[in-house]
Parts: structure tokens; sequence; C-alpha cells
């Protein structure tokens, strides 16, 4: 065989390798692309995380704002309660001349944060497709029970990761209209005015 022959060949070649993998990249490039190439993570995709969160604290807020409710700024039975029609009624000054019982509008709002710390440390992100790191030990609510308002607000970090991204979030709100405020200061009113007599 001639030199020239030998070259003829080696060349075929080569183009039907360059065709090949042209065909190749033509075809299936934009798959082998995005394979490789990782979306970065962006403050978008937190929103439904953010949403959840809040929506765990929603709930903690409406069931303890029925118990307080229910029991007159207690969240449960109290010591100080009287059998009335049956049921179990707390009461704020009986009998007569006896202290106010009614709780500190502080104490209730911390035991409210409380018990929502609780029940978020429950709540659970299983469901998000991220690299969740909640800080557990750092969770730290406060409720502000206002007129017309109470919000909760809540200090819970929590760091996300994808790829090399890496976000954190950390302060959630909620807002829940409510004349809880209104009615425990028009409580507060009339128990100071059955104790001054």
């Amino acid at each position: 065989m001639s030199k020239k022959a030998q070259v003829t060949v080696f060349i075929l070649l080569g183009l039907i390798i360059v065709i090949v993998l042209f065909a190749l990249f033509y075809f299936f490039g934009e798959s082998l692309l995005s394979r490789s190439k990782i979306t970065p993570l962006t403050q978008a995709q937190l929103i439904p995380l953010r949403e959840h969160i809040e929506s765990c604290i929603q709930e903690s807020a409406n069931k303890n704002l029925e118990a307080i409710r229910k029991n007159a700024f207690f969240f449960s039975e109290s010591a100080y309660k009287t059998d009335y029609g049956g049921a179990n009624i707390n009461y704020l000054i009986y009998p007569s001349a006896s202290a106010n019982k009614l709780n500190a509008l502080e104490a209730i709002q911390e035991e409210f944060s409380s018990r929502v710390e609780s029940d978020i440390k429950s709540c659970s992100l299983e469901k998000f497709d991220l690299d969740i790191k909640p800080n557990k030990d750092a969770l730290k609510a406060t409720t502000t029970i206002a007129e017309n308002t109470i919000i909760v607000t809540l200090y819970y970090p929590i760091t996300l990761n994808k790829g090399r991204t890496s976000l954190q979030l950390q302060d959630f709100s909620v807002s829940q209209d409510s004349d809880m405020g209104l009615i425990y200061s028009t409580i507060n009113d009339i128990v100071a005015g059955e104790l001054a007599g």
C-alpha cells in the first residue's frame, strides 16, 4: 500500500469521527450540558419554605388563641375554676374580696411565644428538596398582643445549601386580626373596678 492510500484512510477515519462527535453533540449536547450545570439557589426558591414555616406559626397561633379565649386568658383550665351549668369555668375574682387572678399580659405573651417555639420544632421540613439545616437551639419567638392584632415574630436560623450556593432564612412573622388585646384590657378594667369596690 502506498503512503497516499494510508493518508487517505486516516483522513476518512478522522472525518467519520468528527461527524459522529458533531452528531452526538447536536442531538444530545443540551441534555449533557444541563446535567453538568447546577442551577444556583435563589431567594425566589425560598418562598415556599418561608410560607410553610409561617403557616406552621399561624397554626400554632390559632391553637393558642383558641386556648386563651376558652379559658379566660389561661392556656388550660386553671386552679381557679368553678362549676357553672356542668362546665368548669375559670374565674378571675371569686370569692369576693380575693386577689385578681388574671394573668399579666406579659406573662400571657411569654407563654404564647413558648408554645409557638415548641410547636415550630415539630414543623416538618422534609417535603422540600433542599439541603436544609435548621438551628432549633437558636429558635426564639416573640408575641405581641395589641388591641386589635396579635403579632408573632420568630427568629429561626435555617441554612440552605445547593451546590456552592448557601442562603439563610431567619426572620419570620405572622400577624392576625384579633380583639384579644381589647378584651384583655376591658376585663382587666372590670376586675380592677370590682376589686376597688
